[in-house]
């Protein structure tokens, strides 16, 4: 835990800027302090084509999966902790947005190999 999810304009796919984009959010997660080192798990995906404000435009959303039970303040914190980390990259976007969401803990599983 957790599950950090990148969603990408693909004009900002290259191999550089998306494992810079995975590296950001890895980073974030692991100062926050909230998480293992190897419990996070970071994705990214492209997305073919992106609108902001109605027009054609670079941007990036972030969705953090949590186990449910940790506090608004504690979210806020980590959301601010990541689009900071993303901010740093310098990309051109006309967008950078960041959420969290909660997982039912009592339905979550998973296999560790």
């Amino acid at each position: 835990m957790p599950h950090l999810v990148i969603e990408y304009s693909s004009e900002l796919e290259s191999h550089t800027k998306v494992s810079a984009m995975m590296q950001a959010a890895h980073d974030a997660a692991v100062e926050s302090r909230l998480f293992g080192v190897d419990d996070i798990k970071v994705r990214a995906y492209g997305c073919g084509h992106s609108l902001v404000g109605g027009r054609a435009a670079s941007s990036v959303h972030i969705t953090v999966y949590l186990l449910s039970g940790r506090d608004q303040p504690t979210q806020k914190a980590l959301a601010e902790t990541v689009l900071t980390h993303m901010k740093k990259l310098r990309l051109p976007l006309q967008s950078l947005s960041v959420d969290c969401r909660d997982m039912d803990r009592s339905v979550y599983t998973k296999e560790i190999y």
